[in-house]
């Protein structure tokens, strides 16, 4: 089935360069703007009355325009006075207003050819946010290699959305920067798409760290996310078991850290998290660690044996901590902070 326009008795032309070379680089707010802009061609539209029509933030509808004014389809004019939206149909006494002339489309270089951007090198940058590239220039990019359309397009189906100017620069800063391969982009991604980070941003700050690590070949980056896979799991569970609503700060993330490399089972995790809450009634990763710490001094590593150690007179606990060997002072103060936690817990249990 075909479709026709109904143009009603009202029209305005649309610049072919928008449909030429920018319809796969526009996100949804920067066609939604421009679009406000053609309907009145003969006012200045400032950011604030765009904003206002369309119900975004004003922040949003700068970075819009300064977007077409990049791609060199609007041009910044002071001259007219700022319009303030209002669209309602006109009567039909009321003439047409007249098409504004387009925008003559942006050259690009032919397909087989490699574009040139300029992003400087390794040693003057840190991210993508360093560089500047304009529309015109990303939209060459793209038509100029393959690699990089194809990148975009699966990056977009990743994301479950169109990229966005700085997504879009993001992305070539990886590639033509950081040499990084669209396949290992596209893994990272993926990754991040699994642990609910849908930001290329939060992306581009994994392979910055991998590019100063110099985890550059593909067996390594696929060892690397198996492994982040496996300590986001860790962390998912212990939010489940916590009953965290967010994310652990950089401290508890530390402490939680410790504890997949000490061993510990989830199991035994989720008893010291009940005998925190038990005794000091919230989470504290501290107080955990520390009950952690003191069964490992006394060789527990489940559930059943850290229930037996609880069971055992103090004086017991106590007997068989002891060592033949000397302590140093530091071992001293350790396990009598050990003995004055696991003391309390007693205290508590016979007060119940």
């Amino acid at each position: 089935m075909g479709f026709q326009v109904n143009f009603g008795n009202a029209a305005f032309a649309v610049p072919g360069a928008v449909v030429d070379h920018f319809i796969r680089l526009a996100g949804e707010k920067e066609l939604k703007v421009l679009l406000c802009v053609l309907r009145r061609p003969e006012e200045t539209i400032t950011a604030d009355s765009v904003a206002a029509y369309l119900h975004i933030d004003t922040e949003a509808a700068q970075e819009a325009l300064d977007f077409w004014v990049q791609a060199d389809v609007l041009r910044r004019g002071e001259s007219a006075p700022a319009a303030s939206f209002s669209f309602a149909v006109p009567a039909a006494s009321t003439p047409v207003q007249e098409a504004a002339p387009a925008v003559a489309p942006v050259t690009t270089p032919a397909a087989a050819e490699t574009p040139l951007l300029d992003i400087s090198p390794v040693s003057s940058q840190r991210s993508s946010r360093e560089i500047k590239l304009d529309p015109s220039e990303i939209a060459a990019a793209v038509e100029g290699s393959q690699e990089l359309s194809d990148l975009f397009s699966l990056a977009e189906k990743t994301l479950g959305k169109p990229l966005n100017h700085m997504e879009q620069r993001s992305l070539i800063w990886m590639c033509q920067y950081l040499n990084m391969p669209g396949s290992i982009i596209l893994m990272l991604l993926e990754y991040c798409v699994s642990i609910g980070k849908y930001s290329i941003s939060y992306a581009e700050s994994i392979a910055i760290r991998w590019q100063s690590e110099g985890i550059t070949k593909l067996e390594d980056v696929e060892s690397v996310l198996q492994q982040m896979a496996k300590e986001q799991g860790f962390i998912s569970e212990l939010r489940r078991r916590f009953e965290m609503k967010r994310s652990p700060t950089s401290k508890q993330k530390a402490y939680i850290d410790l504890w997949q490399k000490a061993g510990y089972s989830m199991e035994l995790i989720g008893y010291a998290y009940e005998i925190t809450v038990e005794n000091i009634e919230k989470l504290d990763f501290k107080y955990i660690n520390t009950i952690l710490e003191s069964w490992a001094v006394n060789g527990v590593k489940d559930v059943a044996a850290a229930q037996a150690l609880r069971e055992q007179p103090k004086e017991n606990r106590a007997k068989k901590s002891a060592r033949q060997e000397p302590m140093s002072q530091h071992e001293v103060d350790e396990m009598n902070d050990y003995l004055s936690v696991v003391n309390r817990f007693k205290e508590d249990e016979t007060d119940e």
